[in-house]
């Protein structure tokens, strides 16, 4: 591990109160690369918290520091527009008859000490309603009355100028028709109602884990969305909630990934053992952990020559050799992946939705 990957980690265990100072002194050089890897991982604005909390003899120049307030600043600033902006979402749909929820995003950053420093893209919300009433409401905000950014379990609405909106007809989805049948299930047990703007903390300990796994089985998981797994652990279970979440984790074909997960959270994170679901693989761990070092958030640090993203074709082999390498860790979506590809695709262009999104 280099000096700069080292202080970012080190940086991450001051942010979460496992340790209070750094091991020993770092350079300019490496406090800048530390920076830009908290840029790749979209975690700027959260280790601020470790700046604030590092003894002075231990921080970077003056220059450097306000540089990196600076940036953590816009987080915030941003964070608090895209707030303002789900109460709007909400009371939007809610007005026009949809019980509804904002998910991940300022939903999850509520379990974080510092709400705002959590960095959001944009809002999404699950509507309770089925796919034809929601689909016939998109219609509306668009002359054309085309839907656009269409796939199985999500739509984007056009509802607000300067904020991107997507709208969940479930919150999320799997390959395996088994496990995405279980999904559903355990989805309706937590439907949207008029008086919660946002989901229950048993819904979060399943959901959000699924959110991370589903970037990991796709282009790539970021240090981000772990850390919004690890802020949901963190609000602590009783013996009768651990037993619920793990059934559904379970159930969903995620335990592989929750246990490599609790490993990571312990090494990297400083994670006491009753905020752990599952006993903690190292194995799982460490492949997880290679995928966040070589992915980024997003994938956008990817630097495997899998081929290209720019085609449907394209990307259904450039998914294909993903599943392939994740074939032994997460069989139940990676083995199932390349056959949904293939129905969503069917299913898109016999509803005349090709061209209005991508997988």
């Amino acid at each position: 591990m280099n000096p700069s990957m080292q202080l970012f980690f080190e940086l991450l265990l001051v942010t979460t109160g496992a340790r209070d100072r750094l091991k020993r002194q770092y350079t300019e050089k490496q406090w800048e690369g530390a920076l830009a890897m908290a840029q790749d991982q979209t975690v700027t604005g959260v280790l601020m918290t470790a700046l604030e909390r590092l003894p002075k003899e231990q921080l970077p120049s003056k220059i450097f520091l306000l540089q990196w307030l600076g940036m953590g600043e816009i987080v915030t600033d941003y964070s608090a527009k895209l707030a303002q902006a789900s109460e709007k979402v909400i009371s939007y749909f809610r007005q026009n008859g949809f019980a509804c929820q904002i998910l991940k995003g300022s939903s999850v950053a509520r379990y974080y000490p510092v709400p705002n420093r959590r960095t959001s893209g944009d809002v999404d919300v699950w509507l309770d309603g089925t796919r034809e009433e929601i689909y016939d409401f998109a219609r509306k905000f668009d002359k054309d009355g085309k839907l656009y950014g269409v796939n199985y379990h999500h739509i984007h609405f056009h509802v607000l100028d300067d904020v991107h909106i997507e709208v969940h007809i479930w919150p999320s989805c799997l390959s395996s028709p088994i496990c995405n049948k279980r999904l559903q299930k355990f989805c309706n047990l937590h439907r949207p109602t008029m008086d919660t703007d946002k989901p229950s903390l048993a819904f979060d300990r399943v959901f959000i884990l699924l959110h991370g796994y589903q970037h990991l089985c796709g282009h790539g998981v970021g240090m981000r969305q772990l850390m919004d797994y690890y802020y949901v652990l963190k609000q602590g279970f009783s013996e009768e909630e651990k037993a619920d979440a793990v059934y559904w984790i379970k159930q969903l074909g995620m335990k592989n990934f929750a246990a490599g997960l609790m490993w990571v959270f312990q090494k990297f994170f400083g994670m006491e053992e009753q905020y752990m679901l599952f006993k903690p693989n190292a194995k799982e761990g460490r492949f997880i952990m290679e995928e966040v070092l070589q992915t980024g958030n997003m994938g956008h640090s990817e630097t495997r020559n899998w081929g290209s993203l720019k085609t449907p074709l394209s990307r259904f082999f450039y998914n294909l050799r993903r599943d392939i390498h994740l074939a032994t860790h997460y069989p139940h979506e990676a083995l199932w992946q390349p056959f949904f590809s293939i129905w969503s695709y069917w299913w898109r262009m016999r509803n005349g939705l090709l061209g209005s999104g991508e997988e």
